[in-house]
């Protein structure tokens, strides 16, 4: 039965449409096949090659998502073949032979962990406990509880920009949460300034020696690399002004300079490798 929206198509005939336009439709694609045959051109061929490839594509790494996307073959086709479908179009088998083995595409929606671990430890060490991060990421505390003990090598791409959002304003400040700093410094990990590259899986973090006050005559009038020091350290703006016997806005203000000279320093570092390439 036909409405006015109907496309004849010989599918249409097959599913039990009797309109004289979907058999008519029907009539012509048989006529094609069959003279396609007599010319020795056949529609299928043997889908064990094809079998062969694409168990080959899975074995280094490649998902039937990523195979489809590369070939443009339906995810439902590729699968019917490995589930033991004995035919398939040479059209398609065309498509799925021709990606290359080897590994899988980058996949833009995965990204490596490692930034995001680090991120989520060095707010650790600033006090930021699980709860908090997750109020403002909206990502849950277990989640975040299995990236920060290192469960992931791999995380989506939308948790680490979350993640990097929240982090950008959390490591300007510290909370005094003894509970979290004291974890932070068990399990030996490193604040936002350790690292010159936080999402650089080669980069070794900055290990600063303990503090020692410099003598009087060396003492730098600003104090901002004794603050730098200490803040390497772990400790607290509260805990950097008794120690240093200065105000705490002060130490704070002093703090933020800091923060900017590394960030522009950092910047002007990676400008100078990209002139270099």
């Amino acid at each position: 039965m036909t409405t006015a929206t109907h496309t004849p198509s010989r599918r249409c005939y097959l599913d039990g449409c009797t309109s004289p336009e979907c058999a008519q439709a029907n009539y012509r694609y048989m006529s094609a096949l069959r003279l396609d045959h007599s010319r020795g051109i056949y529609r299928l061929r043997d889908a064990a090659p094809v079998l062969e490839h694409i168990q080959r594509l899975l074995a280094n790494g490649w998902l039937v998502r990523q195979i489809k996307e590369a070939s443009g073959v339906s995810a439902s086709a590729i699968r019917y073949v490995l589930y033991g479908q004995p035919s398939i179009s040479h059209e398609r088998a065309h498509a799925i032979l021709s990606i290359p083995i080897g590994p899988p595409p980058a996949d833009p929606t995965i990204t490596d962990a490692t930034g995001t671990v680090r991120r989520l430890r060095a707010l650790a060490c600033l006090g930021h406990t699980l709860d908090s991060i997750t109020a403002e990421t909206g990502i849950s505390r277990w989640r975040l509880g299995r990236i920060i003990t290192g469960k992931f090598t791999e995380i989506d791409v939308d948790t680490a920009r979350r993640i990097a959002q929240v982090f950008r304003r959390l490591s300007t400040f510290r909370t005094d949460n003894p509970h979290t700093i004291r974890r932070a410094r068990a399990e030996g990990w490193h604040g936002p300034l350790a690292w010159d590259d936080i999402d650089d899986p080669a980069c070794q973090p900055e290990e600063a020696a303990p503090y020692e006050a410099a003598p009087k005559y060396e003492r730098d009038p600003d104090r901002k690399r004794e603050i730098e020091h200490l803040y390497l350290l772990g400790e607290s703006v509260q805990s950097i002004a008794k120690a240093l016997d200065g105000n705490e806005k002060y130490i704070s203000d002093q703090l933020n300079v800091v923060l900017r000279e590394r960030a522009a320093k950092k910047q002007a570092a990676k400008g100078q490798l990209g002139r270099a390439a």
